[in-house]
């Protein structure tokens, strides 16, 4: 298997790949494509070794170890003064916009709710912009296996979230969620149909809560609970209660009732609620986005796809309860019996995912932690639900588990990863959110892939440190995970299908205003990738760059990107298609199980394309809605500085 076969180029086979000598000469015009070019470029001759991209520039500098997929010229002699006089001598490294790409579609909502807030994409109006997923096209490319690879690819990833479908802007005529109000905020609006079923090789349905919480949806979680219970008082032993410990729903409507954006029709519509939603508990019953989970399946299979389903417990606003409930030998108990239960409900789902945030650690603010017993307690806990998955459903049938975990060394320390690891099948690991308003000191990347080249001692990368505080990577974490023993193919990278932003920002310094509020799109400081298509990243014109007095900034050392306006020190940190394609790249390379984003309800098919061409996967020939080569383009080179702050 040469080089390049998982690289993006190989896809792109050469189709004139004529070597002729003496080849007819042209100045270079940002040429693309598959034939092989001479070109003359500051008055020498390259010729391009490689399907070329209009980004790429001529220079004879260019190292003989860079990939062909970031630049395929290579140098071949001077020019000569005649040959430049017949051709010319161009000497800039200008690339201009391309043909026009339909990335984003007009959606007047959305527009509207620019105008009644204040929202202005350069940063100069309120920092909001409930933007929904409507304004942009679905951009998912088709992909198959490179016939000659014999190596199994890593996979492709992403979790879903139970809340994505909302939008009260919606009018009630075509709205049939009974349970939002007119007082309700805008939401994403995001429809299930606009991932294809052969888009991903797993969805995870995130996420249901556990009975005991009692964090910021405790007041929902205790609904739930309620309601489960006198449904089981009144079915006269039918239905046994529950009690803490036990996993349940957070939305019935929108899990198991609504058909709104999760692609069933307006008349599987089930008034589920947490008075009555037991009834619809199954998986030939529920409609809600469960129900669309199913037909999505369905659908994959009947494509010859095969598309895994997991559902995750917990996350941020839900980890409250899992240090006091993994203690508990009773607790413990019900909450494996209950996830059995569950997957006999859902026999669609293959895999349960434990999103525990975070075991020994803070997470959010309230959340209970043991820094000495949680790690011991968690290896105890997924050991019993092993022991009880393999009981119940065999090897035949076998489920699967996994978790979600920090990559920041310090947390992940206090998870025991030598002795749980043996009982996980997959780990993803949540590369992101390196960076953030308010909690990160100084300017730093969001979902940057390496270190900063400072902290190398030579060619070496820094060994994992559990007293960083700053200046987290990805690379680290994985470098982490394998130190534990745990095998490559069960660790699966993030990438971030939203950014993270801050005001005031000072690239010299990187200090920035820690108490301002910045741009985001549902949340301060948490601009969504449909957001970012539509106001501050341009993908439109076969080249990556901003708008709208936004700047495209590329830090090589750390292969990360953002976006910059000095008018106002707005700073954008976010995945783009470049370092999404590194990223799958780098899992290859590191023999990964996979790669996965966070979360697949933010993304048009531009960052899935990307994750599926950096692992080497080829687009499939007539299914392919856009080039994803000439946006993988850097930007503006920059270095953050180093800070030599750490923990005292």
């Amino acid at each position: 298997m040469s080089q390049n076969v998982y690289r993006y180029p190989s896809i792109k086979a050469m189709s004139d790949a004529s070597s002729e000598v003496g080849a007819s000469l042209v100045a270079w015009q940002n040429q693309s494509g598959g034939q092989t070019w001479y070109v003359i470029y500051d008055s020498a001759v390259f010729k391009n070794i490689g399907w070329v991209e209009r980004w790429h520039i001529p220079d004879r500098n260019i190292s003989p170890d860079l990939p062909v997929y970031e630049n395929a010229w290579q140098y071949v002699r001077e020019a000569t003064p005649e040959e430049i006089a017949d051709h010319g001598n161009p000497n800039t490294p200008d690339v201009p916009p391309g043909e026009k790409t339909e990335v984003l579609q007009y959606d007047a909502l959305t527009e509207e709710t620019y105008q009644k807030v204040g929202y202005k994409p350069d940063g100069s109006g309120t920092p909001l912009s409930y933007s929904s997923a409507r304004v942009a096209k679905s951009l998912y490319n088709e992909y198959e296996v490179d016939p000659e690879n014999t190596e199994p690819l890593p996979k492709v990833s992403a979790y879903i979230t139970d809340w994505c479908q909302y939008d009260a802007r919606l009018s009630p005529e075509t709205q049939d969620n009974t349970a939002l109000t007119s007082d309700d905020a805008p939401g994403r609006g995001f429809d299930l149909e606009k991932i294809p079923p052969t888009a991903y090789d797993r969805l995870i349905f995130s996420f249901m809560a556990v009975n005991g919480d009692k964090g910021k949806l405790s007041e929902r979680i205790n609904e739930v609970v309620d309601g489960w219970n006198r449904q089981a008082e009144a079915s006269s032993g039918q239905i046994a209660p529950i009690t803490l410990g036990h996993i349940v729903p957070v939305d019935p409507y929108g899990d198991l009732g609504t058909t709104r954006n999760v692609g069933l029709d307006a008349d599987q519509r089930r008034d589920a609620s947490p008075k009555n939603f037991l009834q619809y508990y199954n998986q030939d019953a529920a409609s809600g986005l469960l129900g669309g989970l199913r037909n999505l399946k369905a659908r994959a299979k009947q494509a010859g796809h095969k598309l895994e389903l997991a559902f995750s417990i917990g996350g941020w606003s839900m980890s409250g309860y899992f240090s006091v409930m993994a203690k508990d030998p009773e607790q413990r108990a019900t909450f494996v019996s209950s996830i059995v239960d569950f997957f006999r409900r859902f026999p669609m789902f293959t895999a349960v995912d434990i999103d525990w945030e975070y075991p020994g650690a803070t997470g959010e603010e309230g959340n209970e932690f043991d820094p000495e017993h949680d790690g011991p307690n968690y290896v105890l806990l997924v050991k019993e639900l092993r022991e009880a998955l393999n009981i119940a459903f065999g090897t035949r049938a076998r489920k699967e588990i996994t978790i979600a975990c920090s990559a920041v060394v310090a947390k992940m320390e206090k998870s025991s990863f030598k002795e749980i690891a043996p009982y996980l099948d997959n780990i993803f690991v949540m590369t992101y959110d390196f960076f953030g308003t308010g909690w990160a000191e100084y300017i730093g990347h969001h979902t940057n892939l390496y270190p900063p080249r400072y902290e190398y001692d030579g060619d070496n990368p820094p060994p994992p440190n559990p007293d960083r505080d700053m200046d987290y990577s990805a690379d680290e974490a994985i470098r982490f995970l394998l130190s534990q023993g745990v095998q490559p193919e069960k660790i699966h990278l993030g990438f971030a299908n939203y950014g993270r932003s801050c005001l005031g920002a000072d690239l010299t310094t990187r200090r920035y205003n820690r108490t301002g509020e910045p741009l985001g799109t549902m949340e301060k400081g948490a601009p969504e990738f449909f957001c970012l298509l539509n106001n501050q990243y341009d993908a439109e014109y076969e080249i990556a760059r901003g708008k709208n007095q936004f700047e495209l900034v590329t830090d090589t050392e750390t292969d990360a990107d953002a976006l910059f306006n000095a008018d106002g020190g707005h700073w954008i940190s976010l995945d783009t298609p470049r370092t999404v394609l590194h990223k799958g790249i780098y899992a290859t390379k590191m023999k990964l199980g996979g790669i996965f984003s966070w979360s697949g309800d933010q993304d048009d098919g531009l960052l899935a394309n990307a994750a599926h061409e950096g692992l080497g996967y080829l687009p499939v020939r007539g299914k392919e809605k856009i080039d994803m080569g000439p946006l993988y383009n850097k930007g503006r080179l920059i270095q953050l500085p180093k800070v030599t702050r750490r923990k005292s």
